[in-house]
Order: C-alpha cells, then sequence, then structure tokens
C-alpha cells in the first residue's frame, strides 16, 4: 500500500488496479448573485439566506436561470444528478475495497476529493445541506477524525488530474467518442495501475474544452444518451469482473 497525503490524512491506494472516477463539470454550485436578485425568488430572499446557502437547482429556479440568460444555462442546476452518481459508485465493492478513488470537479472550477468509506445521505435533502456545509466549511470530517470530503476551490480539471490524480490514462465519456463495449474498456482499463475514467455530471451538453483537451480517449458506449449513474454503474461492474476475485 502506498498513500497520497492530504491535510494529515490519507486516501490508500491499492499497489494494483487503482481506479480513479471523476465525475466532471458538475452541475453542482451556489446560487449566482444575478439569479438570486431575480424578482420571482422574492422569498427566497425574505427568507435571510445568502446566495452561498442556496444550491442553485433548476426545479426550483428555471425561470430565474432562463430570465436571467445565465451562461450554458443547460448544463447547471442539477445538484441530484451528483447524488445518485455518487450513491451508485461508493456502494460498489470497488470502492468499498479500496480500489476506486472518486473526485468531483465541479461546472465553475471547485473541486472535491471523497475519501474512503463515506456513506452518504439517500435523502437528497440531507445531501444538499452536507453539501452547503461542505461549501462553508470546506471539510466534511466524521466523528472519530477522518476526512470525509474536502473541497478544494478554484481547482480547474488540470490542476486535480496533475496534483491529485496523476493517472497513467484518462478515458472520457461522450455520445462524442468512439463506440466501445464497456466490457472491453473495463479490461483494457484493468491493465493500469492508475488509470483514470471521466463521466459529465451535467444533464445536457459536452465536456468543456479544458476538460475535453486532457482526455487521451473519448468513447462511447451506447446509441443512446444513458445518465450518468448508469454509465458509472455498468462501468464499474466491468472493471470489478477484471480485478476483484
Amino acid at each position: 500500500m502506498y498513500h497520497i497525503s492530504l491535510n494529515n490524512n490519507y486516501f490508500p491506494l491499492n499497489q494494483y488496479h487503482l481506479l480513479n472516477l471523476i465525475i466532471a463539470d458538475t452541475s453542482l454550485e451556489t446560487m449566482p448573485i444575478n439569479v438570486f436578485k431575480h424578482p420571482s425568488l422574492k422569498k427566497i430572499r425574505n427568507s435571510g439566506k445568502k446566495p452561498k446557502e442556496i444550491l442553485l437547482d433548476r426545479s426550483l429556479h428555471h425561470f430565474a436561470m432562463m430570465s436571467t440568460k445565465l451562461d450554458e444555462d443547460y448544463k447547471r442546476g442539477r445538484p441530484d444528478i451528483l447524488h445518485i452518481a455518487l450513491l451508485n459508485a461508493l456502494a460498489t465493492p470497488l470502492y468499498q475495497r479500496n480500489h476506486l478513488r472518486v473526485f468531483i470537479h465541479t461546472i465553475d472550477d471547485n473541486v472535491i476529493l471523497v475519501g474512503n468509506n463515506v456513506r452518504l445521505p439517500k435523502s437528497y435533502s440531507r445531501f444538499e445541506g452536507l453539501v452547503l456545509n461542505l461549501f462553508r466549511d470546506k471539510k466534511i470530517i466524521s466523528e472519530d477524525g477522518q476526512l470525509l470530503l474536502d473541497l478544494r476551490p478554484n481547482t480547474n480539471f488540470g490542476d486535480l488530474l496533475q496534483e491529485y490524480v496523476k493517472p497513467e490514462i484518462v478515458l472520457g465519456f461522450s455520445t462524442t467518442g468512439t463506440f466501445k463495449s464497456l466490457e472491453s474498456i473495463g479490461a483494457d482499463l484493468s491493465l493500469y495501475t492508475n488509470g483514470c475514467v471521466v463521466i459529465g455530471g451535467f444533464p445536457k451538453g459536452h465536456f468543456s474544452k479544458n476538460v475535453d483537451s486532457y482526455l487521451d480517449k473519448k468513447f462511447s458506449v451506447s446509441d443512446m444518451g444513458l445518465e450518468s449513474q448508469i454509465i458509472i454503474s455498468r462501468l464499474l461492474y466491468e472493471f470489478e469482473k477484471n480485478v476483484l476475485v
């Protein structure tokens, strides 16, 4: 075993068959000030909450987002996508046996490092509260002192790869990629000791130019636009078949 040190806490890496999962351009952010000031959100302003205390959520703030012509609005306001994706990834034997590291890169260039043995709340409202606490405190630490979530503000995708992941290969998943089966990709990834896969955490569109520029290969795995959690679940299963016995 070897380790990467993160503020005196450790994220153990297995010497063989480690997979890094990055959920990139994730639709996770607090409310932009111009959206917060929109007339339709008067009740929210009257509640006393500040923009930094509210997650942007299309199901609640759609009209304000559209009226203020938020940049790339079609990729924003869906924190539920990350919640579902993480629940799937962290429930796998791959993660629970320390063969998987999980990282979150947000659409506004924040990075969240996910520790070991993290159990997220299945309730979305509790997840929302957890994320807001993370944005405020920058860390979520368990009662026994374990670092569970670590927010690194103003960290772009390239910084994440170079400073924390340091992968041998970076594979992205997109409808614009070359078709290849998940079974084949899982087998190929098992040949690397520190491979990395990148899956979008947004509802529509494609990776940002910055993220796309770091992908060594880009694959499409279906003629349908599969949701992120489906790709994550199936990919991790295919990788597991090759590394867990």
